[in-house]
């Protein structure tokens, strides 16, 4: 059984699930949506009504966070997998593995909480409740080693699935981008919630842009578990701003700078080598909590792995004017500097040609092994 609760989750767990399906016949149930599924798995809930941000948007989805605790509880009980395997999500996912320690059921958490920014507390909960954590971040694997907890580290997945399908000139004949002028990829984030705080911003700043930079293009990747009327609802009939379904990577990859909502976007601009701003606002309620709790000087993982800031951070005070003077300062400056900064991101996230999640697979199956005996191949 596989759980995931958001997007980003849910792309690595259907990578998981492709790698372990690779050479053992294994069945899977879970939590996911349209990407479980096409790979195979029985999803028993589809996260989509429940995925969220902050700490007080809780609350306004209790219900329905509920009705997914009980149906993967029940499902649990009925079904009795071999082995739990959770992907992120550690508010929702924590409590999940809490009945499967009841039941005796074993639990691998890919991609485990980051208990180096808050709630260092849940590393006693992981200890007490996991049985394998595979960790994607290069610090993660002594955090968790030097609690006593088994960890492998298996690189970023990122690695190998962050890469452009076309080169720049088919992408812009793609999109009837012409004119050499500079190309901005803004990403509001990936939840409805998060899109209907970013985008009014982003919009603003494409205004006051066209003061300060005159002819530019702005490509807006949209999430595929988005309704697309929720985006035009915000940018209306804006000539300067061109809706992508689809293809975030090549939007970044082929921009000269992007403004991202923090999250696993930010990674992906550093792996592609784009300069980005990075920006973020939640709720006050959620803000006031997360300044309280929250033990990191910056929000986006770049920034925190490189241990400066290398990509400009906006959090809760998002002034339009402000940002986009500095998008006029990324895109108008020598970019070496931050690309060098870049490379060394990557290189501190790289790990062997066989990739992370043919790396986690094989320490899945080994767990697996070690418990169960020989697994049956695949035909």
């Amino acid at each position: 059984m596989i759980v995931t609760g958001e997007l980003s989750g849910e792309i690595h767990g259907a990578h998981l699930v492709k790698a372990l399906k690779e050479s053992s016949s294994i069945r899977f149930s879970g939590m996911g949506s349209t990407r479980l599924f096409d790979a195979g798995v029985d999803v028993v809930y589809d996260y989509r009504d429940i995925s969220l941000t902050g700490l007080s948007e809780v609350f306004f989805k209790a219900r329905r966070l509920w009705r997914a605790y009980d149906t993967l509880k029940r499902h649990l009980l009925r079904a009795s997998p071999d082995l739990l395997i959770l992907v992120d999500f550690p508010g929702f996912n924590l409590r999940i593995a809490r009945i499967a320690k009841r039941l005796g059921i074993p639990t691998v958490y890919f991609i485990p909480p980051q208990v180096w920014a808050w709630r260092k507390g849940r590393i006693e909960q992981i200890k007490a409740l996991v049985d394998l954590v595979l960790c994607i971040l290069p610090f993660e694997e002594a955090l968790y080693r030097d609690r006593g907890i088994p960890v492998k580290y298996t690189g970023h997945p990122f690695m190998e699935t962050v890469k452009p399908l076309y080169t720049k000139e088919a992408f812009f004949s793609l999109l009837a981008i012409k004119d050499k002028a500079p190309v901005i990829t803004m990403m509001p984030g990936s939840r409805q919630n998060e899109v209907e705080r970013h985008l009014p911003v982003l919009t603003q700043v494409v205004g006051r842009l066209q003061k300060h930079l005159g002819r530019f293009t702005v490509l807006l990747p949209m999430a595929d578990t988005l309704d697309e009327g929720l985006f035009a609802s915000f940018i209306g009939q804006t000539e300067r701003i061109i809706p992508v379904k689809g293809l975030p990577y090549d939007s970044l990859a082929h921009s000269d700078a992007a403004l991202i909502a923090s999250g696993s976007a930010t990674l992906e601009a550093a792996i592609l080598g784009v300069p980005s701003l990075v920006l973020y606002k939640v709720s006050r309620l959620s803000f006031l909590i997360a300044r309280m709790v929250v033990k990191v000087d910056h929000i986006s993982l770049p920034n925190i792995i490189a241990g400066h800031e290398v990509f400009p951070e906006f959090v809760q005070s998002l002034d339009p004017e402000r940002i986009a003077k500095t998008v006029v300062s990324m895109v108008n400056s020598d970019k070496s500097a931050v690309r060098r900064e870049l490379e060394l991101i990557r290189k501190k996230l790289g790990t062997s040609d066989r990739g992370a999640y043919r790396i986690a697979s094989e320490h899945i199956r080994q767990f697996l092994e070690q418990r169960y005996g020989p697994l049956p191949q695949t035909a």
